[in-house]
């Protein structure tokens, strides 16, 4: 089994992830992993911008499928039947994975109904990558949506699990799932 999530930034995907891989013991690979291992085996700093610049560069070489090409090898190569890969983001990542594990790929929309909850979450997590405003945050979505075409890859979950609440809710969301839902579906 393979369990990718997806969402809109900030929504809790990378949470949902760790919470999973931790309280369950599954394995993560993420697709920001590969990006800076070639970033780091080129000899660039890793920045944001050296981080895209090597995005752009594989897949301009080697196509827009290069990096769930390289999370199917390590997967395979895995010495794991289960496992949860991060950094999901354009329709072609889910195609491909889907196409490689067929209905062992289980991808999960991980959605905040409320900007503004969003924005805040974004902000306390301190990052400097997160957008100055709910308006900045909006235009995010809105270039997301032309790059990575989001809303139809969000339309292509198994499952949508809401984080509208408190942490509590969530863990208490992302258990239910677990125990409703996925653990049927290890190997």
């Amino acid at each position: 089994m393979v369990l990718a999530a997806v969402g809109k930034n900030g929504t809790g995907k990378d949470y949902f992830l760790e919470y999973v891989s931790k309280k369950f013991g599954l394995p993560m690979i993420s697709i920001g992993d590969v990006v800076r291992e070639l970033a780091a085996n080129d000899g660039l700093e890793l920045t944001r911008e050296n981080l895209h610049k090597t995005s752009k560069k594989y897949m301009d070489t080697y196509g827009q499928t290069f990096f769930p090409e390289q999370v199917v090898q390590k997967i395979k190569t895995a010495n794991s039947p289960n496992f949860l890969v991060s950094g999901i983001r354009p329709l072609s990542d889910v195609e491909f994975l889907k196409a490689a594990f067929g209905d062992k790929f289980i991808l999960v929309d991980v959605v905040i109904s409320d900007d503004d909850v969003r924005y805040e979450r974004m902000l306390s997590r301190g990052s400097d990558r997160d957008g100055k405003s709910v308006k900045r945050l909006r235009e995010y979505d809105e270039g997301e949506e032309k790059l990575f075409h989001t809303s139809q890859t969000e339309k292509m979950a198994d499952y949508v699990l809401r984080n509208d609440g408190t942490v509590e809710d969530f863990y208490k969301a992302i258990d239910d799932f677990y125990y409703n839902y996925l653990a049927e579906r290890l190997d």
